[in-house]
C-alpha cells in the first residue's frame, strides 16, 4: 500500500480536500481517502509520495467513435449533420482495415494520455476493440446496428453476433470490454430494427446507446418526413415515410420500448424540447454531451442549463476525431464552462467522471472512495485557491498517471 498526498484532493463524490491524500492498495484499489493528517494517523507506516497538482479520478469518455480516428481533419463541418456525414462517408469509403485499425490503436492511446481511464466506444464494426485493450482501457464497445445492415443479412442482430464471436475467435476481445448492440440513431434504422435492439439490450440487462435529437433535419423528418434525410433516404432506396412516426426523438423512442429496460444513453440532445427532456428524465436516462464536436457540426450546444433544471444527469464524451479536435475530455470541459458560465465547474467534473461511469455501468470508475479503482491523476492548475475551476477551464492540462485503473 502507498499514500499518494496533494494540495488538493477532488475525490467527486465529496468536496475537495485540502491537504488530502488518497491510500491505495498494489493494484490500485483506493483504501482511503481524506486528509493527509487522517491517512498519516491511519497508515504511520506506508509509503508517501507527493503530488505536484491536484489529484482527481481517470476520466470516463462516454461516447467516442475511435473506428473514424483515421479521419482525422478530413470531415469539414459548420453545415448540418447531412452534409458532414455526406463528407465523412465520402472519406471513409477506401479507407484500408489496417489503418482504421491502426489509428484507432494510436487514438485510445492518446486518450489515455489524455486523463481517460475508460470508455464508451460506438462502432459500425468491431475494428477498435484490439486498440481498446492494447491502452489498458475499461469500457463498452457498442455495437452500431444500421437499416442497410439489415437488409444486407436479413437479421442485423444476428449478423452483429456472429462478428462478435469471430472476435473471440480471432482472440482481439479485451477481456473486461462490455459488449452491446446499439442503434445508430432514429432516422437510420427502421422502427421494427430499433425495437429489437431495445428488447435485446433490456434482456441482456444492460444500456444501449443512440444519436437522438442532433440535428434540425432529424427533428423535421419525424415530426413529418421534411428536411434533409428525406432525400437521402429516398436515394438508398428506403421510403422516407418509413422513418416518419409524427412524434418527437425521444416520445419516438418511449413508443419503441427504448425505457422498458436500463434506458439508452442519449447522445447529444442538441435539439431536445421540454417535453423530450421531462420524457428522458422520468426514464432515468443519461444525456451524453460532446460539445465540440456538435460545433463542429452544427454550429450548436444542447441547452444545458435546460437539462440540469430538469434533473437529467450528464456525462461526456468527446465524439470522433473527425468532427473534434482530439480526445481530450478536458476540451470538452473547457469548451462548456466558456459557453456555460453559470453552471458550476463540479457538474462538469461530475460529468466527466461519476456521469460517465454511472451510465457505462462501471461502478469501479468515477470517483476517488473506498473499494473503487478509477486510476489517480496528477493535474497542474494555475490556481490552487480554486482547483475546481483551474481544472475545467485549461483544455490541455499538464498531467501524469500516479495509477492506472
Amino acid at each position: 500500500m502507498r499514500i499518494i498526498s496533494a494540495r488538493w484532493v477532488v475525490p467527486v463524490e465529496r468536496p475537495p480536500i485540502a491537504d488530502g491524500a488518497v491510500a491505495l492498495d498494489d493494484d490500485g484499489t483506493v483504501r482511503m481517502v481524506g486528509t493527509r493528517a487522517a491517512l498519516r494517523a491511519e497508515f504511520p507506516r506506508a509509503a508517501e509520495e507527493r503530488a505536484h497538482g491536484v489529484l482527481v479520478p481517470g476520466l470516463v469518455n462516454a461516447h467516442c467513435h475511435l473506428e473514424l480516428s483515421a479521419l482525422a481533419d478530413a470531415v469539414p463541418g459548420g453545415e448540418g449533420l447531412v452534409p458532414w456525414t455526406r463528407s465523412l462517408l465520402k472519406s471513409a469509403a477506401d479507407l484500408p482495415r489496417d489503418r482504421r485499425r491502426l489509428a484507432a490503436e494510436q487514438a485510445a492511446a492518446a486518450a489515455v494520455r489524455l486523463g481517460t481511464a475508460a470508455i464508451g466506444d460506438v462502432g459500425n464494426t468491431l475494428d477498435a476493440a484490439p486498440g481498446i485493450g492494447a491502452a489498458k482501457l475499461s469500457g463498452v464497445l457498442f455495437h452500431e446496428l444500421v437499416g442497410s445492415r439489415e437488409a444486407a443479412t436479413g437479421d442485423a442482430l444476428a449478423d452483429a453476433g456472429r462478428e462478435r464471436a469471430r472476435a473471440d475467435a480471432e482472440a482481439e476481445w479485451p477481456a473486461g470490454l462490455g459488449y452491446v448492440r446499439a442503434p445508430h440513431a432514429p432516422y437510420s434504422a427502421g422502427a421494427d430494427l430499433l425495437r429489437r435492439i431495445f428488447a435485446a439490450a433490456a434482456g441482456e440487462g444492460r444500456a444501449t446507446s443512440i444519436h437522438i435529437a442532433e440535428d434540425p433535419d432529424e427533428i423535421a423528418l419525424l415530426r413529418d418526413g421534411s428536411g434533409r434525410w428525406a432525400a437521402v433516404l429516398e436515394a438508398l432506396g428506403v421510403p422516407p415515410g418509413s422513418r416518419v412516426p409524427g412524434k418527437s426523438p425521444v416520445a419516438y423512442l418511449a413508443e419503441l420500448g427504448a425505457f422498458d429496460g436500463a434506458p439508452p444513453l442519449l447522445v447529444h440532445m442538441v435539439h431536445a424540447d421540454g417535453d423530450d427532456r421531462r420524457l428522458a428524465r422520468a426514464a432515468g436516462a443519461t444525456v451524453v454531451l460532446c460539445p465540440r464536436s456538435n460545433l463542429h457540426i452544427g454550429g450548436q450546444l444542447a441547452d444545458v442549463p435546460a437539462l440540469l433544471d430538469d434533473g437529467l444527469p450528464i456525462a461526456l464524451g468527446t465524439d470522433s476525431l473527425a468532427s473534434t479536435p482530439d480526445l481530450s475530455l478536458w476540451g470538452e470541459m473547457a469548451t462548456l464552462a466558456a459557453h456555460f458560465p453559470s453552471v458550476s465547474s463540479a457538474r462538469w467534473i461530475e460529468a466527466a467522471t461519476t456521469g460517465g461511469a454511472a451510465a457505462l455501468g462501471l461502478p469501479a470508475h468515477g470517483a476517488l472512495a473506498p473499494g473503487k479503482r478509477p486510476g489517480v491523476l496528477d493535474v497542474l492548475v494555475d490556481d490552487l485557491s480554486a482547483p475546481l475551476e483551474s481544472l475545467v477551464r485549461d483544455a490541455a492540462p499538464s498531467l501524469r498517471w500516479v495509477a492506472r485503473a
